[in-house]
């Protein structure tokens, strides 16, 4: 097997294409030899061809049943290939052919965790650690699935373990500064986003998290900078279109003529930020939106945009230049000191605007709109614990002379038929449950004598409407809330109920409870 070790000796220097004809070679004159097998699938994976990888190994393993490296990699193919329950199988094959082999451990973990499987992923993470104490990686990995389940401590004590083996570990310096956010200490994070960088200074997470603390600790300035890292990160925040047109790569708008603006991210952001297609209009650029359909009728009643696009329609796009919708704060230059829009930008149709005050006027309490859940999806690292349940709003509901008006849709919406204050929503709650689309949930909105929500697309939808919306945040909020304070330069309407306990709910609405007497005492005295 002389030409087998030269093939070896080749494929770690990097010569792969000629490591590669000798496995070939060898297998074209007869070689039944697993290993040859196994090195060439190697060689492929490095080339990312997983489906020869998968091919090759499955003959090795055919030619030798015992062969848990075989199985191992087998598992690491098939999981990046998609196919979870296949590669936890093989990880387990390999497990029991070789019980100490932390390196399959620790793989067997991953696909576990990626399957939702948290609480299993930990053990075998501690399983890993256990053969294998000095392990980076499983203690990095450990750290990630502690995260997953708010378990901020452990995770913390986990990527610092897996720093003391390996200081040069830029994921899992970023992955601290993220947890290390979570739990409120922005120093701390700082200082682990910027080690991250140290060591790998075109790190587009480590970058993207960077951007995060800088807007919410207010360097905005830096902020949108470092936030144009988001569409290369591993789990990328994407445009809703890529058309034809070149993207704007100027440092400014100037000499812009002609501008396609397009969404982002989820229906929140883009009613956040898409005030500012009226301000390049307002600077003579000719500008067009592509968002999401679902939003479109409201973009046009608040013209914003006559004819927006659906990201199919800008696909097509061949003249101009095109921008992210989210990068449009950074050329604008938008910051506390220079908000540029303040007053109410989202509007409703007369016609629905009369509707909904006909239909709530049979109402004979102040109405509050609620809203307590935002999209699961979302519902990561920073966004993780904004929702709270329908039965933390029980204060409310018992101890004001009130209606409710649940502004809930889809998920969490079936909290209503349980909770213990049902009575005590609108007569016509059936109509707005049925009521899905954003233009006429802004017209119920508009007749609400208040709203109160967690960080979901109410609050934006609100806020922009110039609504008086009190928004129910977290210890640590999502970077646009800031860490202190009771208002917001993005919707002067808008005040904030901030946690002083991570996850403490009931003491927020005690407080909610308290300033609803006060607000609609004054309500009544200036009626």
């Amino acid at each position: 097997m002389i030409k087998g070790q030269k093939a070896v000796t080749l494929t770690s220097q990097g010569k792969l294409a000629e490591a590669e004809a000798i496995y070939r070679e060898l297998i074209s004159t007869g070689a039944s030899y697993y290993a040859v097998y196994g090195n060439l699938a190697a060689v492929c994976g490095m080339q990312g061809r997983f489906e020869e990888l998968i091919a090759l190994l499955n003959k090795a393993i055919e030619l030798n049943p015992d062969y848990p490296e075989g199985y191992n990699n087998l598992g690491i193919a098939l999981q990046k290939h998609g196919d979870l329950a296949a590669a936890i199988i093989s990880f387990n094959k390999a497990i029991n052919l070789k019980p100490n082999y932390p390196e399959a451990y620790n793989n067997l973990g991953i696909a576990l965790q990626e399957q939702g499987e948290v609480t299993d992923a930990i053990r075998t993470f501690n399983k890993t650690l256990a053969l294998k104490p000095d392990y980076p990686e499983a203690h990095y990995n450990l750290g990630n699935a502690l995260k997953k389940q708010e378990n901020l401590v452990s995770a913390i004590e986990s990527y610092n373990a897996a720093l003391k083996i390996k200081p040069n570990y830029p994921d899992a310096h970023n992955n601290l500064g993220v947890v290390l956010q979570m739990n409120g200490d922005l120093d701390a994070a700082g200082i682990a986003y910027n080690n991250a960088l140290t060591y790998e200074p075109e790190h587009a997470d480590a970058n993207n998290s960077l951007s995060f603390y800088l807007l919410q600790t207010g360097n905005y300035a830096s902020g949108w900078e470092k936030h144009e890292w988001r569409s290369k990160t591993e789990k990328p925040s994407l445009p809703h279109a890529n058309p034809i047109c070149p993207r704007l790569d100027n440092d400014t708008l100037l000499d812009i003529n002609k501008l396609l603006v397009i969404s982002e991210q989820g229906f929140g952001d883009t009613l956040q930020f898409m005030r500012y297609v009226l301000t390049l209009k307002q600077r003579g650029i000719h500008t067009s939106l592509c968002a999401q359909p679902k939003l479109h009728k409201l973009i046009q009643a608040s013209g914003i945009e006559a004819s927006p696009l659906t990201p199919e329609q800008a696909n097509q796009v061949t003249d101009g230049h095109w921008i992210p919708l989210l990068s449009l704060p950074k050329y604008l230059e938008v910051s506390p000191d220079n908000p540029i829009i303040t007053e109410p930008y989202i509007q409703t149709t007369d016609e629905l605007n009369s509707k909904w005050r006909t239909i709530l006027s049979a109402e004979k309490r102040p109405v509050i709109g609620i809203n307590w859940q935002g999209s699961p999806s979302h519902e990561v690292t920073t966004s993780k614990g904004r929702s709270l349940p329908l039965e933390a709003f029980a204060p409310i509901a018992t101890q004001n002379n009130t209606s409710l008006l649940s502004l809930q849709k889809g998920f969490g919406s079936e909290q209503l038929d349980t909770c213990s204050f049902k009575e005590h929503f609108v007569s016509c709650q059936d109509q707005v449950n049925d009521t899905w689309d954003f233009l006429e949930t802004a017209s119920i909105i508009a007749n609400c004598d208040l709203i109160i929500t967690s960080d979901t697309a109410v609050a934006h939808l609100a806020g922009g409407m110039g609504k008086a919306t009190w928004l129910l945040l977290k210890k640590v909020p999502e970077w646009r809330w800031g860490l202190e304070g009771d208002s917001t330069f993005w919707y002067p309407t808008i005040r904030l109920f901030r946690q002083n306990e991570n996850g403490d709910w009931n003491e927020v609405m005690q407080q909610v409870t308290l300033a609803l007497q006060k607000h609609f005492r004054s309500d009544s005295l200036h009626a």
